[in-house]
């Protein structure tokens, strides 16, 4: 029997994962207690709602003087490749050809069995598009077998009938496809075919037993179709994100895309009707339902941003960032995962990092500017700080 509750202890007691769905809750010190000796879980739990037997994974707690921040990452964002066959216009980070130094399968394995020991809970495979890794099915075995949830973010077009089913087999819990609207506008930005590649790719993998959800990018020129594509996919009962627009990467190039204030209200607007039900459409901005349910009363902030507080990024070349998107934005890298021989230690200091502070003391100033969406996130403050020249 494989592991199906992960568990981290944390200065407040512990963040619970179910392995099968990625979704994270809190437990306070004598909760955990019970939890640890009588494997039983709060009547208030997902953990408790679990009928079948399971199996516990139990990450210790190695640093009793943590106040202000999670004892490791809930999730870890690890760009295996840059390598992608399509060129979307939109693209985060210029993605297309292999990157220079580009960890190897067996840099890979090791940073991934890191992460396990260090109490990781979810990591998605991410790219580039990640299915042109030669050794992604074993970095998803390997994490699964280690309780870990795993998730792949992908474009679809390359899965097939045979690859959704070695990725079921192989224990992949969730995936994420991108459709960004009506067909006509999807192929616009990702490329001709490639909607209807993306739908079969779709498919494929609801039919292999995947939990799939679809992501799409929102921006100026496409708003109408993802609010088309919304309203679609809530009545075939399909879970969509709707992702803001950055401009990085070959998005650099989208100039006036962002959606303002006023844009996001309308898109709330138009979506208000199946919003107000058991809606399958969730979003940023719009509602946020990424799993977390908090139970308790925790002795610090959690930022509406993960960056940095619950989740990090790792590049191709092992660059560590805050976000996939900051790096694409040229913000300095804050470590090397090559350099990192203690992922627990390196995490304990990061809260400390100049670098973060450094966001974060900006969010207000940004926040203050006309017809701005307000937001947490430290992508949208380091381009505007790019914009006003305030480089590190």
């Amino acid at each position: 029997m494989k592991y199906n509750v992960n568990i981290r202890e944390e200065i407040f007691g512990a963040t619970v994962s179910i392995v099968e769905t990625g979704k994270r809750e809190y437990v306070n010190k004598e909760e955990l207690k019970k939890i640890l000796e009588e494997k039983k879980f709060p009547k208030d739990t997902l953990a408790n709602k679990m009928t079948e037997d399971y199996k516990i994974k139990y990450i210790p707690l190695n640093n009793k003087n943590l106040r202000e921040q999670f004892s490791f990452a809930d999730i870890v964002y690890l760009e295996l490749t840059r390598e992608c066959n399509l060129r979307c216009k939109h693209c985060l980070n210029n993605s297309g050809k292999l990157m220079p130094n580009q960890l190897n399968l067996d840099e890979l394995k090791k940073l991934v069995q890191d992460l396990i020991d260090a109490g990781v809970q979810e990591i998605r495979f991410t790219g580039g598009e990640p299915l042109m890794c030669d050794g992604i099915y074993e970095l998803i075995k390997l994490a699964n077998d280690n309780g870990v949830c795993t998730s792949i973010g992908t474009n679809g077009t390359l899965v097939t009938e045979e690859i959704a089913n070695m990725l079921k087999e192989i224990g992949l819990k969730k995936v994420v496809v991108s459709i960004d609207g009506t067909q006509e506008m999807h192929d616009t930005i990702r490329g001709t075919y490639s909607y209807e590649k993306a739908i079969k790719g779709l498919d494929y993998l609801k039919n292999a037993g995947l939990n799939v959800r679809v992501n799409t990018v929102i921006m100026k020129s496409n708003m109408e179709d993802v609010i088309k594509l919304a309203k679609e996919m809530d009545k075939n009962k399909i879970t969509l994100f709707i992702r803001r627009f950055i401009e990085s990467g070959r998005g650099k190039n989208l100039k006036n895309n962002m959606l303002t204030e006023d844009d996001y209200r309308y898109v709330r607007e138009q979506l208000q009707d199946i919003m107000k039900k058991n809606s399958y459409i969730n979003g940023h901005y719009l509602r946020n339902n990424e799993g977390v349910h908090s139970r308790i009363e925790l002795p610090f902030i959690i930022r509406g941003c993960k960056a940095g507080q619950r989740a990090i990024a790792i590049m191709p070349d092992g660059d560590i960032q805050l976000c996939g998107f900051l790096s694409a934005q040229e913000f300095p890298a804050i470590e090397n995962a090559r350099n990192i021989h203690d992922w627990r230690k390196f995490w304990n200091e990061l809260q400390k990092i100049d670098k973060l502070k450094y966001l974060r003391d900006n969010l207000d100033e940004y926040n203050k500017q006309p017809n701005v969406q307000e937001t947490y996130c430290l992508a949208y403050i380091q381009r505007y700080l790019n914009d006003k020249t305030k480089k590190w």
